[in-house]
């Protein structure tokens, strides 16, 4: 055999076989008989056998060709049910739940769901908005399979690894004289009271490695104020009162009267996945 054998020659083989007709077998395959014969033609030249006698009175197969039909209706019902399986299984695989914080950048998501699909892992990917004290309860009870949240966190019952770090952005008021700096010592953002932050009971660990940081540049904030949410808190900077830090993709958006720099003591967040 010195040509190769096509799923589609097979396939025309069966028919005529099974129908013992050119034409009826054309019929079923939607095509005309031309295409059809050269199929049947092209198969037998790349086995170096004849399959079918034709004569007036129709077709009959040869010897070979009935050994050729058991064969090949094997082998053509295989493949079926490869195919079909193959079909099925992406429906049958889970979607990924993936918790993200608010400010996570998504543009590598596409990525990571197609290398998932691809990779046969999972059928797709729904992300879900959380922060890190909610995403770790919700991974505990099996309602997220993953989550890209903020480090240092408990992890009792968890596995994390490191896919990250992200700078921390001063936030301070356009009008101050800090806003003119492309960059900002965290120290010295003790000249714009109070300090907003999220309270030590939404996440301790993390309320501590800041502060820890914090102290590492000699910034310890003389008077602190707690930060609902982001958008309170640029509220309140952009109406002139106080100065924040954020991680940097808070940046990419712009707050009315609100200055963001880069915090030139080098602080950064970690992220876990």
């Amino acid at each position: 055999m010195t040509r190769p054998i096509s799923v589609r020659q097979l396939q025309c083989f069966l028919a005529v076989a099974q129908e013992r007709s050119f034409r009826r077998a054309a019929e079923r395959l939607s095509i005309t008989q031309p295409p059809l014969s050269r199929q049947i033609a092209e198969l037998e030249t790349a086995l170096g056998v004849r399959l079918f006698d034709r004569n007036t009175h129709g077709v009959r197969l040869t010897p070979v060709g009935e050994v050729a039909l058991r064969r090949f209706s094997s082998l053509m019902g295989e493949f079926d049910a490869a195919v079909a399986h193959v079909a099925q299984a992406s429906h049958q695989l889970p979607r990924l739940r993936l918790g993200v914080l608010n400010w996570v950048q998504l543009d590598g998501l596409a990525a990571m769901e197609h290398g998932l699909v691809e990779g046969g892992h999972a059928s797709g990917v729904d992300a879900r908005t959380t922060t890190t004290i909610a995403a770790m309860s919700a991974l505990r009870k099996n309602d997220l399979d993953a989550a890209i949240v903020l480090w240092p966190a408990s992890m009792h019952r968890l596995r994390g690894d490191l896919v990250g770090e992200v700078p921390l952005m001063a936030f301070v008021p356009a009008t101050s004289a800090l806003a003119r700096k492309r960059a900002i010592p965290v120290r010295e953002l003790e000249a714009l009271p109070p300090f907003f932050r999220f309270a030590r009971a939404e996440n301790a660990r993390m309320y501590d490695e800041f502060t820890r940081q914090y102290a590492s540049h000699g910034f310890v904030p003389s008077q602190e104020a707690g930060g609902p949410d982001a958008l309170h808190v640029f509220a309140q900077i952009g109406s002139g009162r106080g100065c924040t830090c954020l991680p940097a993709p808070f940046s990419l958006h712009r707050y009315a009267g609100v200055q963001p720099g880069r915090c030139a003591s080098g602080s950064w967040c970690r992220s876990c996945c």
